[in-house]
């Protein structure tokens, strides 16, 4: 009898290594997830942040609409977001074509992604020969997916510039090839996603709420620095401030007054909003763009309701500005 308990002990004990063991082992998986952490200490002098578009989608005071340049080791590597008069930035910071790695898109409004195919046509004069990462989120019957809006841009049959399709059509001949991945929305699944992995550059994403347009956070880590963009989003899913944890520069968009209502509201993030956001991720920088004319006149109001929350660094910046992490 006294073995017979003693056998019974030992294998509960063993039973609750066991679940421990597998406890641990799920812990150590989800938090990275959870809370991104760079490796390593950001290399600064490596890495900038340049703003190829500041603004919305009004016409207004001669700033691009929405786009932004990351450079490593002084070369143009990833480009997110391509609104209307962004190119022009583009040429003016001296980038090259050939030297981007990659191309993310937060979602596919105009002020976000107008200047696509003339990058593709202007690149065909460039001396690019690999390929070229395209990624961005799925859609909806309101809004094209990834590989919907690039076949609707230069696909060779439903085209509206079929003539660029052969950089799209594997069967055609071309110096190199544009690769789409399209990353499914969903609220349901808010974890944050790896979904590129090359070239020493590492992306995260996370979906957004943009009202009911899918759209995606994201988080760009290179040289042991990270730099996070919310893109549009109206902040209801909750998702971004753990994947902006921690990030040297996070570039939120300031596109509604803290007294918006009705549709404006439900797609863009409030003033106290971003102000939260920025202290509950634990940013060290945070750069508001994307500004309207209904929020273009009152950055001293904007950032008073920020610095409720937020005492880091804060700056409205403009087009070409540059930034380190």
């Amino acid at each position: 009898m006294a073995n017979m308990q003693t056998f019974l002990k030992l294998r509960l004990v063993l039973m609750l290594f066991s679940l421990l063991g597998v406890y641990a082992c799920q812990a150590s998986t989800r938090s990275p997830d959870k809370a991104p952490q760079s490796a390593s200490t950001c290399q600064s002098n490596r890495v900038k942040l340049q703003m190829l578009g500041v603004r919305g989608p009004e016409i207004m005071d001669r700033q691009a609409s929405t786009s932004y340049l990351i450079w490593l080791d002084n070369k143009a590597r990833v480009i997110i977001d391509q609104g209307p008069g962004s190119l022009q930035r583009f040429e003016q910071s001296k980038a090259r074509y050939e030297d981007i790695q990659l191309m993310l898109f937060t979602h596919f409004h105009v002020d976000h992604s107008s200047d696509f195919p003339a990058y593709i046509k202007g690149g065909f004069f460039s001396k690019r020969d690999q390929d070229l990462p395209v990624i961005g989120p799925s859609g909806t019957k309101f809004i094209a997916s990834a590989s919907q809006f690039v076949d609707r841009m230069i696909g060779l049959k439903s085209g509206a510039y079929p003539y660029l399709g052969v950089f799209l059509d594997p069967k055609e001949q071309s110096s190199y090839k544009i690769k789409v991945t399209t990353i499914p929305w969903s609220y349901s699944d808010l974890s944050i996603k790896k979904i590129f992995d090359q070239h020493g550059i590492t992306v995260k994403s996370v979906p957004v709420h943009h009202g009911p347009f899918p759209a995606l956070g994201y988080r760009v880590e290179l040289a042991g620095c990270s730099i996070s963009f919310t893109g549009d989003m109206s902040g209801r899913l909750g998702a971004m401030p753990d994947l902006a944890m921690d990030s040297d520069i996070l570039v939120a968009h300031n596109a509604i007054p803290e007294d918006a209502v009705g549709a404006p509201a439900r797609l863009h993030m409030k003033p106290s909003y971003i102000g939260k956001l920025a202290k509950r991720a634990r940013v060290k920088k945070l750069l508001l763009t994307h500004l309207m004319k209904r929020t273009i006149k009152i950055k001293p109001e904007t950032r008073r309701l920020i610095r409720e929350h937020y005492q880091g660094k804060l700056v409205f910046p403009k087009d070409l500005d540059i930034f380190h992490p």
